[in-house]
């Protein structure tokens, strides 16, 4: 197993960071690693936005729910589909085209994309961090802190710093229910779901002393529906985004 293997492999979250600053070199080459990401037809339909005011890391932990983490890295960036700079200077195009799904889609790709590849580079630079997508809890609030004009999408924060942690790694869904040959093959799904059931139910009693006791789909069921979050569909279309 090479160095890159072992990176992927054993990625956590990480949300609590040692006071210690990330230098201005090391910011420019995440971000740089994160241009590099494949974009679809060279349009590099996002922005990045490097969060150093502390006021405004309060104000995104607030919208975020109180995840301290937000104001505790180090370093904090936000990552936005945007639509907006191909709208003022593309040319020859039907400018009508920005506001359907397949442009919202697309610049959401490239923008995650840009995020993948931005932390894995600052993982292989010694830092861990978090992906948070609590900031669209109020999106309208953010766009007008952050003075984000018409066609650009707030949509999750990277926040990084050196970890002060050690969480240990989350059972992921075995690799039969994600990896398909040919066609999409359910037939051994439910018995594949039972058992990461347990597998997850055994990992956080391990965790947290026999606190919690969820199974996976119990707990993505409670949080998918403690955040639906349909303003944020509201607010997009208000913008510009997903009309058509």
């Amino acid at each position: 197993m090479n160095d890159t293997i072992n990176l992927l492999m054993n990625h956590m979250s990480i949300r609590k960071y040692k006071d210690q600053k990330v230098e201005k070199e090391i910011v420019d080459t995440i971000i740089k690693c994160g241009q590099m990401a494949p974009t679809s037809s060279h349009f590099q339909h996002y922005t990045i936005i490097e969060i150093k005011d502390q006021s405004k890391k309060e104000f995104l932990s607030e919208i975020a729910g109180g995840q301290r983490w937000v104001k505790e890295a180090p370093l904090v960036l936000l990552f936005c589909a945007d639509l907006n700079r191909g709208k003022k200077y593309f040319e020859d195009t039907d400018k009508e085209v920005f506001s359907n799904t397949e442009c919202y889609t697309v610049a959401v790709i490239d923008a995650s994309l840009a995020l993948q590849k931005s932390f894995i580079a600052a993982q292989s630079l010694g830092l861990g961090g978090v992906v948070v997508g609590g900031i669209r809890n109020d999106v309208e609030a953010l766009s007008k802190e952050f003075k984000l004009p018409e066609m650009v999408a707030p949509l999750c924060l990277l926040c990084l710093g050196y970890p002060d942690e050690n969480p240990g790694l989350k059972p992921r869904l075995p690799q039969e229910e994600i990896h398909k040959v040919d066609f999409y093959d359910d037939s051994n799904q439910e018995l594949l779901i039972n058992e990461y059931n347990q597998t997850v139910k055994d990992y956080y009693i391990e965790r947290t002393d026999g606190k919690t006791q969820d199974t996976w789909t119990k707990r993505s069921g409670s949080y998918l529906m403690a955040k639906t979050r349909d303003e944020v569909g509201v607010f997009f279309r208000k913008i510009g985004f997903l009309k058509k």
